[in-house]
């Protein structure tokens, strides 16, 4: 028998018909033992409202004494653990990076699964289209950003895909999850620059951090931990110094950066680092000049700690500039996050939006400052200059300013 439409619903015996000339739906029922072929009206010509009640009109067919068939219904806390597993499965054959995987199994663990047992939406055949509309408001209104709530909504698109693909979601019951409008106000909500007064608390953060019990020469344990926070420290401010990119510094190696001599032009001499940049990055090969003072502390780092593992340490032009002695690779960027966070904790920053890409911002701010060009600061940084007006135009309100631009020039002070 031929239909005018039909509709799946997510069971192999079972489907949602409509006749020619007949104004509601029917549910189509296969008896696979019998081989014969049933229908039940839906009592409506609303397809939504016959996807999501079909269940209902089949539990009274089988009331009434008709042939049942066979039901399956899937908990959707048992297939999104399928799901991760299959995801497992990907990097498996190569087809995803460990890291992708790291972030989904994140993202359905803390965020997706609690929320669907929130839901009360229990099996897979209880999923409709408005299902879980409320997601973003729901996250939201338990303090999540948007960029995060969009994120886990890629993901929860994945999985619900991933449903259709196996054949147990009826993709015409497949809710489409709507992302949240995201606005950035590039010089507040995404990596901010550190603010004066908060730079110099932060910096007052990381001497106590860095010169905290640890340096026991008798415990090699407390010693190595010291000495992984006081690596920590250097790679803050050679990043506040130098401006690069966290993705920058994690290439470079001891070949890549030098310090020398400078003689200033009223006499002074300091110290001048050349940092190359390796031609594997966001913008490609350049050389850019900063100060030499924080390389020259990186050199003298392992040397420093006197722990018998880092000071017989070898050291030569492919050895990382942040090396791990551990492992003899970099240390990992993740690593620098949890100091970083834990840092901001201590300064009672941690609700200011701060990132390792702020200290990236908070090093442009400082030469806005000081007066530098945003042409001097576009080459040497590898943005074009359009960029840095664009994500640093306020600064231009401080400028103007002679009471507020010497306020703010002694926090951004170099002190060593």
């Amino acid at each position: 028998m031929s239909f005018e439409e039909t509709y799946e619903t997510g069971q192999k015996n079972l489907k949602i018909v409509k006749f020619k000339r007949r104004k509601s739906f029917y549910l189509y029922i296969y008896d696979s033992d019998t081989r014969k072929v049933s229908y039940t009206s839906l009592g409506s010509d609303d397809l939504e409202y016959c996807q999501s009640h079909w269940f209902k009109s089949y539990e009274k067919y089988i009331k009434k004494g008709g042939s049942p068939t066979k039901v399956r219904k899937s908990s959707l806390d048992k297939k999104s653990k399928e799901f991760i597993d299959y995801t497992f499965t990907r990097v498996e054959r190569n087809e995803i990076k460990q890291s992708t995987f790291n972030t989904v199994w994140e993202r359905m663990r803390n965020r997706i699964v609690p929320y669907i047992k929130e839901s009360g939406v229990i099996t897979v055949q209880d999923i409709t289209r408005k299902s879980f509309q409320d997601f973003s408001i729901y996250w939201k209104s338990k303090g999540k950003d948007v960029g995060t709530i969009n994120n886990d909504i890629n993901t929860f698109n994945l999985f619900l895909n991933w449903l259709g693909d196996e054949e147990i979601l009826d993709l015409n019951k497949r809710p489409k999850l709507k992302k949240l409008k995201q606005t950035k106000d590039f010089k507040r909500d995404v990596n901010p620059p550190f603010t004066g007064k908060d730079w110099e608390i932060f910096k007052e953060t990381l001497y106590r951090y860095e010169t905290s019990e640890g340096d026991e020469q008798d415990d090699l344990e407390k010693l190595e931990k010291w000495c992984f926070r006081k690596n920590f420290v250097n790679w803050v401010f050679f990043q506040y110094l130098s401006g690069n990119r966290p993705s920058e510094t994690g290439k470079l190696t001891y070949g890549d950066v030098s310090v020398e001599e400078y003689k200033l032009p009223n006499g002074k001499t300091t110290l001048r680092g050349t940092v190359l940049i390796p031609q594997d990055t966001k913008t490609g090969k350049r050389t850019m000049v900063m100060n030499g003072t924080p390389i020259q502390r990186i050199f003298q780092h392992l040397q420093y700690c006197k722990h018998p593992k880092w000071m017989s340490y070898q050291t030569n032009d492919d050895t990382p500039l942040f090396v791990n002695p551990n492992t003899g690779k970099t240390v990992h960027q993740e690593s620098f996050r949890h100091h970083f966070q834990s840092c901001l904790k201590y300064s009672g920053l941690d609700d200011k939006g701060y990132t390792l890409y702020s200290l990236r911002s908070t090093h442009i701010t400082k030469l806005l400052l000081e007066g530098t060009s945003v042409d001097d600061i576009s080459r040497n940084l590898g943005n074009s200059p359009e960029v840095v007006r664009r994500h640093y135009d306020g600064v231009e309100n401080i400028l103007k300013s002679d009471q507020l631009l010497k306020l703010n020039k002694q926090y951004f002070e170099d002190k060593f």
